[in-house]
C-alpha cells in the first residue's frame, strides 16, 4: 500500500517535469509514511510513497525494477495470490529477490504484458514502464479498491515542453498545490444527485478518474489511450440450491485468509451488523487475539458500539471502542473533506475517518466489510421491486393515473412513495443507493452544463436487459458500478489512507464475485430480510442476534444536529463560500431555511450535500485554509 505518482513526456524529447513529481508524492505522503523514492529518465518521471506491510525490508522498497532491467514500476495495493504466483514464476526458473507482491508483478508484467491483469486478485493501481519500447502501461483493480487519476494537462501551462501525462494516487496531487481552478458544471449537477462524483469525470478538470477495471496505456510521440479489461456480471440462477450457503462459506473463508497474508499485525472494523462480524469471525479462527475497532455517536439509535462489544466478546476477540461528539465531528470535517479529493456527501465517511484514527494506533493493516451489501442483496431497497412489481402489469395509462395521484398527495402522506415507484420505470427511479436531488432540482442549482444523471446508469440498464437480469439483480449491478466505486470504496480508501491505515475488503475478491453472482433473487431478499443465503451460510459462526441483526453502518445523526445546534454552522458555510459562480447561492438558502422551518420535501440529506460542496469550494478554490498545514477551529456546534 503507498502513494504514487509519475509524470510522461508525451512530446519527444520534452522531457518529464520530475519536480513536480517531487511535490506530487509530498502532498500524498500520508498514504505512505515509511519510505520514499523516485526513478527518472528522459521521458519519465516516477515517485513512490511507501507503506510497509508486506516484506518490509528494503528489499521491499519500490520503483522496482524487472530482473532484466526492462521494467520498472510503482504499485499501490495488494496482490493477494502472490505467493501462488510467484512459485509461477520460479517453475519458469525467474528469479525472484525478494517476497514482495511489487517485484511478482513486475515480473508477470514481464512475461505477459497486458494480459498480466486478467491474473490478479486483489486490490491494485500501478504503473510499468518499458524502458525499450518506451510504453507506459497502468491499470486499476476491478472493483475500483485503489485509486489513480490522471491528467493531460495540470497546473501552470508550459508550451515550450510539450503535453505531458501526469498521474496520482489522489486527485490532490495533479496540481502543483492541490489547488482547483476551474469546476465541471455537468459533474457537479451529478454530484447534488449522487452524493459523489461519477467517474471518470471529477469536478476539476482536467483531471481524470481511471474507472475500475480499466488500463491506460501512452508512449512519447504517441496518444493516451483508456480502456476497459473488466465489466462485473451477475447471473442469478432461476431457484435457490441448497448447496449456495456452503459456497460462500467457503469463498469467504479463502478470501479471508488470503487477505490476512502480512508481514505486520492486521486488526478489523466491527459495527453492530453482519458483514464485519463475519470477517471478524473468519479471521478470528487464524488469528484468535485478533483487534477490533468500532465508533459510535451520543445519541441513541446511532451508536452500534455495544451491539459490536457484544459481538466482539461472544467471538472472544479484542475490541476498541471510540465516541464521537458533535464539536469533534466539526473540528474534523475540514481535513476529512480534504482528503477525499472532490467532494463526497456521505456521512458515514466521518465516523470512519474516526475509526481509522483508532486502528492505526495499534494496527497497520485492517480488514473491512464493503461489498457484502452489494454481492448478497443487502440493502433495504432492494425489497422494492417485489412491492412494486404488480405495477407493470398495468397498461400505460394505468400508471400515468397512479402517477397523477401521487404528485397531488402532500410530501410525507403515507403511500405516496409506495405510487411513486408503481408509476415510474426502475431505470427513472433508482440511480443507486443515494438519489437526493433529482434532475430538475439540480438544474435549479446549478444552471449551467447538460449533464444528466441517466447519462451515468443508461449503460448499466442496457447491460442488464442484454443479460436479462430481474430487478434486484439490476439494482445490484447499478450499485456495483457505481456507488461501490464512487462512494463506498472512495471513503473507505481516503479515510484509511488518511492515516497511513490499509483497509482491505475480503468481499470483494473475484472467488467471492463468482458464486454471489450466481444466487436466485430469493437467496438474497427472501423472509422480509436482507442477504438471505450469507445470513444462512454464517449463522452458526456468530450469536443470533449479530448474524439476524438488521444493517446499521456507522449511522450519523446529522439530521438531528442539523435541526439544532449545527444549523447554524451549515448555515454560515454555505453562505459565505464564494460558490456564486457554479451555484445559485439564493437557491441553496432557500432550501436551508425550508429545511429548518420544516417544509418535508426539503431533507437534511439535501441541506449536507450544499455544506460539504461549500466548505470543498472554500478549502480547494479559494484557499481559504489549507486543514492539514494550517488547521481549522470550526464554530461551536451549539
Amino acid at each position: 500500500m503507498c502513494g504514487i505518482a509519475g509524470c510522461l513526456a508525451l512530446a519527444d524529447g520534452a522531457g518529464p517535469d520530475t519536480e513536480w513529481v517531487g511535490r506530487a508524492v509530498a502532498r500524498i505522503a500520508h498514504r505512505g509514511p515509511d519510505d520514499e523514492a523516485f526513478y527518472a529518465d528522459h521521458d519519465l518521471a516516477l515517485g513512490f510513497r511507501r507503506l510497509a506491510v508486506a516484506d518490509i525490508s528494503a528489499a521491499g522498497r519500490q520503483p522496482v525494477h524487472s530482473a532484466d532491467g526492462r521494467f520498472v514500476m510503482v504499485f499501490d495495493g495488494e496482490i493477494y495470490n502472490h505467493v501462488e504466483l510467484a512459485q509461477r514464476l520460479l517453475d519458469r526458473g525467474v528469479p525472484l529477490r525478494s517476497r514482495s507482491a511489487a517485484e511478482v508483478l513486475v515480473e508477470m508484467y514481464a512475461w505477459l504484458g497486458r494480459d498480466v491483469v486478467r491474473q490478479l486478485r486483489g486490490m491494485y493501481a500501478f504503473a510499468v514502464w518499458d524502458r525499450r519500447s518506451r510504453e507506459l502501461f497502468c491499470a486499476r483493480d476491478p472493483f475500483g479498491i485503489k485509486p489513480l487519476f490522471y491528467a493531460l494537462a495540470a497546473g501552470p501551462q508550459q508550451p515550450r515542453s510539450g503535453p505531458r501525462l501526469r498521474f496520482a494516487s489522489e486527485r490532490k496531487a495533479l496540481a502543483g498545490a492541490g489547488e482547483v481552478t476551474a469546476i465541471d458544471p455537468d459533474a457537479l449537477r451529478r454530484y447534488l444527485s449522487f452524493q459523489y462524483v461519477p467517474a471518470p469525470a471529477t469536478l476539476a478538470p482536467p483531471a481524470r478518474s481511471l474507472p475500475p477495471g480499466h488500463v491506460l496505456i501512452a508512449r512519447p510521440g504517441g496518444r493516451v489511450d483508456v480502456f476497459r479489461y473488466w465489466r462485473p456480471e451477475l447471473r442469478p440462477a432461476r431457484s435457490p440450491s441448497s448447496s449456495s450457503p456452503d459456497k460462500i462459506l467457503a469463498a469467504l473463508r479463502n478470501s479471508v485468509a488470503v487477505h490476512l497474508r502480512s508481514d505486520v499485525p492486521v486488526g478489523a472494523f466491527l459495527s453492530g451488523g453482519v458483514d464485519s462480524a463475519t470477517l471478524c469471525a473468519l479471521a478470528a479462527e487464524s488469528v484468535p487475539g485478533l483487534l477490533t475497532f468500532t465508533v459510535g455517536f451520543e445519541r441513541e439509535g446511532y451508536n452500534e458500539i455495544d451491539d459490536a462489544m457484544a459481538t466482539a466478546a461472544a467471538l472472544g476477540v479484542k475490541s476498541h471502542a471510540y465516541l464521537i461528539g458533535p464539536e469533534e465531528f466539526l473540528a474534523c470535517l475540514p481535513r476529512i473533506i480534504w482528503h477525499l479529493d472532490d467532494p463526497m456527501a456521505d456521512a458515514a465517511a466521518v465516523p470512519l475517518w474516526f475509526a481509522a484514527r483508532e486502528a492505526r494506533k495499534h494496527v497497520k493493516v485492517v480488514l473491512s466489510g464493503e461489498g457484502a451489501d452489494e454481492l448478497f442483496g443487502g440493502y433495504g431497497v432492494y425489497h422494492q421491486p417485489g412491492l412494486v412489481r404488480a405495477g407493470r402489469a398495468l397498461p400505460g395509462w394505468g400508471r400515468a393515473t397512479i402517477g397523477r395521484v401521487a404528485a397531488e398527495l402532500p410530501a410525507g402522506a403515507r403511500g405516496k412513495g409506495l405510487l411513486n415507484r408503481t408509476s415510474t420505470p426502475l431505470r427513472r427511479r433508482y440511480i443507486g443507493n443515494a438519489y437526493v436531488y433529482r434532475g430538475d432540482q439540480a438544474r435549479l442549482l446549478v444552471r449551467q452544463g447538460r449533464g444528466s444523471e441517466f447519462d451515468v446508469t443508461d449503460p448499466v440498464y442496457r447491460q442488464a436487459a442484454e443479460a436479462g437480469l430481474d430487478d434486484v439483480a439490476t439494482m445490484q449491478l447499478v450499485d456495483v458500478n457505481t456507488w461501490l466505486p464512487g462512494d463506498i470504496l472512495v471513503k473507505a480508501d481516503r479515510m484509511a489512507m488518511a492515516h497511513g491505515l490499509e483497509l482491505r475488503t475480503p468481499f470483494l475478491d473475484r472467488e467471492v464475485l463468482a458464486v454471489a453472482a450466481r444466487l436466485a433473487r430469493v437467496e438474497k431478499t427472501a423472509a422480509g430480510t436482507t442477504k438471505f443465503a450469507l445470513r444462512e451460510a454464517i449463522c452458526e459462526l456468530l450469536p443470533q442476534a449479530a448474524a439476524e441483526r438488521a444493517k446499521l453502518g456507522f449511522p450519523v445523526p446529522l439530521g438531528h444536529w442539523l435541526r439544532g445546534g449545527m444549523y447554524g454552522f451549515a448555515e454560515q458555510v454555505v453562505r459565505t463560500a464564494q460558490t456564486g459562480q457554479w451555484l445559485d447561492q439564493g437557491a441553496a438558502l432557500d432550501i436551508l431555511r425550508g429545511f429548518r422551518s420544516g417544509d418535508p420535501d426539503v431533507t437534511w440529506r439535501q441541506v449536507w450535500l450544499l455544506v460539504v460542496f461549500s466548505l470543498w469550494h472554500q478549502i480547494y478554490v479559494e484557499q481559504v485554509y489549507d486543514p492539514v498545514t494550517l488547521g481549522w477551529e470550526a464554530p461551536a456546534a451549539g
